[in-house]
């Protein structure tokens, strides 16, 4: 599960806003003088933290959870740290005062971290894709060159679709992941039987097949003859299971040039929906440009009317 912060320069703003706030309560406290300053301390900060929070929140589901917890976080690390410097009382000097309360309002912004870091949901794909690569091999290797294809064209699928919430564009999302994440596990899948297909040699299988059966025809002892006709049939289904064996990854290879293809086919017909949705909007703003032009063509004749009738008037 990894986090991430929603907003740094947000963070960065809220912070500054509680450490000057806490500042200013620890000179007041000083000035003043107010008894009881740790408890003034965290009602100031505790309110203004959940205000920055409700405000940085929005609507989310649950605005009011993280606002109570990070009001309270930061109230208790504001309090916290004045006592502890302080006491319960008021700091001596002004400017001991003063920063106190903007160590109190540091360490009570820590808290805001609660509310501006967010969950990154978790993306099997990626992780798979990862898993892949790492299985298949360098760019060059042809199931590595398929699977990545594949990726790049669900991509484009899903950024096509630009966060279409409609139920065509979540299924056509999801067959979209669905169809890529078998193409991943077929190009594992077929370069594991390529690479069995590399261990077998195949001239070599065949010539010591032929070499057995001529071994067993100049045998004069009839029980090494039959060990080595035995002998000579199971080098020949050895090469016969390697012919299957190329037959099965030739068949894998093409269902995953055609898996590839669609998935690269669905990716240009919804770049091409968006290429329609732009031209019908260009078709759209065409009449208010010209319309823009024509105003813009008054304008200017007005400008060059009101030029000319001012020339008299300033020569006379």
């Amino acid at each position: 599960m990894n986090f991430r912060f929603q907003d740094h320069r947000g963070f960065q703003q809220d912070a500054a806003v509680v450490i000057g706030a806490a500042g200013g309560v620890g000179a007041l406290a000083w000035a003043l003088p107010l008894t009881g300053a740790t408890a003034w301390m965290m009602m100031a900060v505790g309110p203004l933290v959940a205000l920055l929070v409700a405000h940085a929140e929005g609507k989310g589901p649950r605005r009011h959870l993280v606002t109570v917890a990070t009001s309270a976080l930061g109230a208790v690390l504001a309090g916290a740290t004045w006592h502890a410097l302080v006491g319960g009382g008021v700091a001596a000097a002004a400017g001991d005062a003063l920063l106190v309360g903007l160590l109190s309002g540091l360490a009570a912004s820590s808290a805001l971290t609660v509310a501006h870091i967010e969950r990154i949901p978790d993306q099997p794909l990626a992780r798979e894709l990862v898993a892949a690569r790492a299985t298949l091999g360098g760019p060059a290797v042809q199931e590595r060159a398929l699977a990545e294809r594949a990726a790049m064209a669900h991509d484009r699928i899903v950024d096509g679709l630009g966060g279409d919430g409609g139920p065509d564009g979540r299924r056509l999302a999801r067959l979209a992941e669905e169809v890529t994440r078998e193409v991943l596990a077929l190009a594992v899948r077929c370069r594991k039987l390529r690479g069995e297909l590399e261990r077998i040699d195949v001239v070599a299988v065949r010539e010591r097949a032929g070499a057995l059966n001529a071994a067993a025809a100049d045998a004069g002892d009839e029980a090494a003859r039959e060990d080595f006709t035995r002998a000579a049939r199971a080098v020949v289904a050895l090469d016969e299971r390697a012919q299957a064996l190329s037959g099965a990854a030739t068949r894998v290879r093409a269902r995953l040039e055609l898996q590839v293809a669609m998935l690269e086919e669905t990716a240009l017909a919804v770049a091409a929906r968006q290429a329609s949705a732009a031209v019908d909007q260009a078709d759209a703003l065409a009449p208010l440009a010209d319309r823009l032009h024509e105003a813009g063509c008054d304008l200017h004749d007005q400008a060059q009317a009101l030029a000319e009738a001012s020339i008299p008037a300033r020569v006379h």
